[in-house]
This record gives structure tokens, C-alpha cells and sequence, in this order.
């Protein structure tokens, strides 16, 4: 409904009193006190949106302005990275000095971060306009490939994985964020030398850890924002309520199965998003 269609019916709502209570008075002589205080609020409230709506608007346009600079920009500083991140790894094949290979490893470690950066701010302002790309995919293989980088970040943990294809189709970025705050979880309550375990079996995604656990009563508060179920642990929380948000809005359930001491086992039921043959 735009702006014209509501004050359309505001106008036709304050006709339709205005006749109301010109029959009232027609009838009684007089007109009913809520008539006339209903017509006063209405008048009211059409004056101060007005007001408010000129008010709005100039900022409304400098914060689209923004917004679409913001977007533009974005995809500039992503070419010249995309750009350095094929020539490290063009030079990398030919280059035979150590010095310089892992100079350019360096370089190309440094761009790489980048571009996940850059991910992760596009996907965010396509979240905020909920803009969502989906994509069929096997979550086997996109798992393989970030527990690749999960092993490299943390080396003090032993990571076992029992994978089986599952083709899906999904918000990626949005999966594989949920993924590493599920894992990133898990190995911040292990100690050095622990199992983090991945399981894709039957569309159930688990992720398991023998960390610190936590009671019962604390399982529904592990999925709000910023929640910490050890205080003590430095970080801004779970990341669960990440997790949920994303499960919630892909009608993905959630279970949670944790003892105090002995871990954590996180499910997620994906049956929902499996391709039809």
C-alpha cells in the first residue's frame, strides 16, 4: 500500500465519522463525546505524520544513497582482490625460490581474508534487504572444504567427520556461517587434544564436542544473542542465536543435547531442503 492508498482511507475513515456524527446530532441534538475526540485524534495524527514524513524523508534518501554507495564500492574492492588472488596463485605454480613462494603465500593468505570479508558484508546487506541467493549444492562437499581451514585455524583439536552426500538447495554463505558458529562453539569449550565431531547422515547435520557440557536449564538461553553459558571463557557469546535465526527462517529444527562435564551435541534436521529427484 503506498502512501496516496493510506491517506485515501484515512480521509474516507474521517468522512465516514464526520456523517456519523452529523447524524447523531440529526437524531440526539447533539453530538456523542467519542465522535468528536475520535475526530480530534484522527486529525491529529494526519498533521503529525505529515510533519513527522517531511521530517523522514530527506534522511530516508541519504541513507538509499548511502547504502547504494556502500554496494558499489563493495564490488570495486572486490575486483582488484579477485585480481591479486589469481596472480599469486598463476606466480605460485612457477616460482621455485622459498623466500619468495611463501611471500607470496603470505599475499595470497592476506587477499583471501579479504575476500571473505567481503563475502560477509554483502551477505549482510542482502540480509538487511532479505535478499537471500539459494543454490543447489552438496553440503558434503562444502563441509570437506571448510574443515580444511577448520583444521589449519585449530590445529590443538582432532576433527571427525562422517559425511554422506546430501544435495540440498540453500543460502550457502548463510549455511556454512552457521556452520562455523556451530564448530567455532564447539572447539572454544574443548580442551587441546578433544574430538569435534561433523555428522551429515540422513539430512541431520550434528556437530559434537567432549567441552565443558551445560545444564538443563540453561539450554533454551544458549540460544539467545550474546548468551555465555562460562562466564569466565572470554568471547560475546554462543553464536546460537545466530544459529536459530538462520534455522527459523530456512524451517530448519534444531536440537540440542548437552550433559554438564561430558559436552555438547547440536543437530540440525535439514530434511526440509533436500532436492526432489
Amino acid at each position: 500500500m503506498n502512501r496516496l492508498d493510506k491517506y485515501i482511507l484515512v480521509f474516507i475513515f474521517m468522512a465516514a465519522l464526520t456523517f456519523s456524527a452529523f447524524f447523531a446530532y440529526h437524531a440526539n441534538g447533539r453530538f456523542d463525546l467519542w465522535l468528536i475526540m475520535s475526530m480530534t485524534i484522527l486529525a491529529g495524527f494526519i498533521i503529525g505524520t505529515g510533519y513527522v514524513r517531511n521530517l523522514i524523508e530527506p534522511l530516508d534518501k541519504r541513507s538509499s544513497e548511502l547504502e547504494l554507495l556502500s554496494r558499489q564500492t563493495l564490488h570495486e574492492l572486490n575486483i582488484p582482490v579477485a585480481t591479486i588472488l589469481a596472480n599469486t596463485q598463476m606466480l605460485l605454480k612457477k616460482e621455485e625460490n622459498e623466500k619468495n613462494i611463501k611471500r607470496l603465500k603470505r599475499i595470497n593468505q592476506a587477499a583471501s581474508t579479504l575476500q571473505s570479508m567481503y563475502t560477509e558484508l554483502d551477505y549482510t546487506i542482502k540480509k538487511q534487504n532479505h535478499i537471500f541467493e539459494k543454490q543447489d549444492c552438496d553440503l558434503k562437499e562444502l563441509i570437506i572444504q571448510r574443515q580444511e581451514s577448520y583444521t589449519e585455524i585449530f590445529s590443538q583439536i582432532n576433527f571427525v567427520l562422517t559425511l554422506e552426500s546430501s544435495s540440498v538447495n540453500i543460502d550457502t554463505i548463510g549455511f556454512l556461517k552457521v556452520l562455523d558458529n556451530l564448530v567455532h562453539n564447539a572447539v572454544k569449550y574443548s580442551k587441546s587434544n578433544s574430538v569435534v565431531s561433523i555428522s551429515l547422515q540422513n539430512f541431520q547435520l550434528s556437530v559434537e564436542d567432549e567441552g565443558i557440557g551445560m545444564e538443563e536449564d540453561f539450554f533454551l538461553k544458549a540460544f539467545e544473542h550474546y548468551y555465555q553459558e562460562d562466564k569466565d571463557n572470554n568471547g560475546q557469546g554462543l553464536g546460537l542465536g545466530l544459529v536459530k535465526e538462520y534455522c527459523d527462517r530456512n524451517k530448519i529444527k534444531i536440537y540440542l543435547n548437552s550433559k554438564k562435564d561430558l559436552g555438547t551435541k547440536i543437530t540440525l534436521d535439514l530434511s526440509g531442503l533436500k532436492q526432489e529427484n
